[in-house]
Parts: structure tokens; sequence; C-alpha cells
């Protein structure tokens, strides 16, 4: 049986990221924003021939470990995971160009309005003269009042205003992109691999199928609403069985001829589960049994001890009276 752990998780997801960053660096656009130059037609090819090789691979780990159809569909999960991340960092790629930004150009206030001559009615040369010499100092503090406008600082030669790279709100926003697989990296390892896919996994075959059995937890049997106790287990086959079986029973004691349908795993695919009712006269030689009926109609039954697939129920039926 394949092994569902933290590092194929993180291996697949890295493989995916790697390879969907050789083929950033393969494209035009993002190619020279990560390069700094436009890539040539040789790097390209080779970042090519290393990106989907490197797809590929990711792909390959995954039916490895959990099988093709499974596998297919965690491959396109972390395949999305990793293109996602990648889209949404690469504007806060640390290692880009650093572009100056543009000065604004100084303001320069209006000139003041000629001043209009005295009225039109008056006539005399006194007042013309002095609307004359009105105009004059108009035109003059106009002139004054433009020139200091347009005077600017000085600016040093050879420095330009850069924005800044990282903004307080930039980094929260990337901060939260990158935590999104950590966090769910920290969440697999706390759950760790299902219990069909540990080491102390029962491994056995019955009829021309392979399988393995196990306890859904370490814990005894509990105590259910009508009082009588029940132990929850776990049965994955082969990926190749699943398509030629129709339902799989477990239960305490042989069945005669058949068990009883509340005996049955819930499910037709995959990892199957069922609780177990632990009768109160239990002992250890009624065994666990397990039946699996067959599409074609064949029944095939096989008997385990409670030690082989449960040590703390074995321990918990020892200790009843």
């Amino acid at each position: 049986m394949s092994n569902t752990s933290l590092w194929l998780n993180l291996a697949v997801f890295t493989i995916n990221l790697v390879g969907f960053i050789c083929l950033a660096l393969a494209s035009d656009r993002q190619g020279e924003f990560l390069l700094h130059r436009t890539p040539s037609e040789k790097e390209r090819l080779i970042f090519r021939l290393l990106g989907w090789p490197l797809l590929a691979v990711a792909l390959a780990l995954c039916w490895q470990g959990w099988g093709w159809s499974m596998g297919t569909v965690a491959w396109l999960g972390w395949l999305t995971m990793a293109g996602a991340g990648l889209t949404f960092y690469l504007p806060w790629w640390p290692w880009q160009e650093k572009k100056p930004v543009r000065a604004r150009p100084a303001l320069v206030a209006k000139a003041a309005p000629k001043a209009v001559g005295a009225d039109n009615t008056a006539s005399t040369s006194s007042d013309a003269i002095a609307g004359k010499n009105g105009v004059a100092a108009a035109n003059s503090s106009a002139a004054s009042t433009t020139a200091g406008a347009t005077r600017t600082e000085p600016t040093k030669a050879g420095v330009a205003p850069t924005a800044s790279r990282f903004s307080t709100r930039s980094l929260v926003f990337a901060s939260t992109l990158l935590a999104i697989p950590a966090a769910f990296m920290i969440y697999l390892a706390q759950q760790g691999p299902e219990p069909v896919f540990r080491n102390n996994a029962l491994q056995g075959q019955i009829g021309p199928w392979s399988f393995a059995l196990a306890e859904t937890d370490d814990k005894a049997p509990i105590s259910g609403p009508s009082g009588a106790h029940r132990k929850a287990f776990q049965i994955r086959f082969c990926e190749t069985c699943d398509p030629h079986i129709r339902r799989a029973y477990l239960q305490v004691s042989k069945p005669e001829p058949m068990p009883a349908p509340r005996q049955a795993f819930n499910n037709t695919r995959w990892t199957r589960a069922v609780d177990v009712a632990i009768p109160p006269n239990i002992q250890l030689e009624h065994q666990l049994w397990l039946t699996v009926e067959a599409k074609s109609g064949e029944i095939y039954h096989q008997a385990f001890d409670f030690h082989q697939v449960s040590p703390v129920t074995a321990a918990f039926i020892q200790q009843q009276p």
C-alpha cells in the first residue's frame, strides 16, 4: 500500500512550483521580468525541457502515492495552488528591477491680469499718465511673481527618487498568500497518514484482492447511545480491486450466511469505514471476520485475531468480566 505522508505532499507542491518557474522563465514577458533581459532561444528551450518534465514527475509521484484516480486529483490540486501562488507572488518578486518615479513638474503661478486704464469717460492728460504708470507697475509685479514662481530648488545630479519596493499592505497580502500552503502543510503534519497507510496496518489478501485493514484510532471501544460498545475500522483494497467488489463487511464472529447490512463498509471505493458492534459477552476466540462480496456473486470470508488488527480492543475484551 502507498503512503500519503507530509513529505509526499510537500514534494509534489515544490516540484510543481519549480516547474512553473521554469516555464515562466521560458516565456517572453515573465522571462524578461525575472531575468531583467530577454531570454535567448537556447535558454527558452532549456527552461521548457526542465519545466514540463518536472510537472510530469509530480504527476508520477501522485500516481505512486495515491493511485491514478486520486493521484490525478491531488496533482491538479497542488498544480492549481502552485500556479496561483506564483501568479500572485510575481509582483513582489524580490529581485525585480527598481523603476524611478517621475518627478511632478512644479506648479507655475499665473500672471496677474493687466490693469485696465482709468474710466473711459476720463480724458485729462493727468489721468492718462496715471493709467500708464499703473499698467507699468502691474507688468513689473507680474514679471517678478512669475520669475519667483518658476524658481525651483536645485536637485542633486544623478539622484532620482525611487518608489518604495514594498508597502505594508503588499507585505501583508504576500505573507497571507504564502501562509495558505504553509497552514495546509501544518494541518497535514498534524493529521498524519490515514490509518490504512500506516506501518501497523494489517496487510492481507482475500480471494484475488489485496487489502490493508486498520483501526481508525488507538482508543478502546466507546459506548454508544444504546449502551453497546463500538469500534471504528478502515479498509482499503488495491486500485484495480475496487471495480470488482460490490460490498465489504466486518463483524465479530462468523456470519451466517451473510453479514447484516449495518456491518457493511460505508464506501464502495478507496478508503472504506465501518463501526463494529462489540457484544457484551465477547471473547477473544470470537475473532474479527471480514466478508467480501464480488460483483460476480462470489463470497469470501477471512478471520483475524483481535491482536492483529486492534491490540487496544483485545485488551478491552480481556478486561471484561
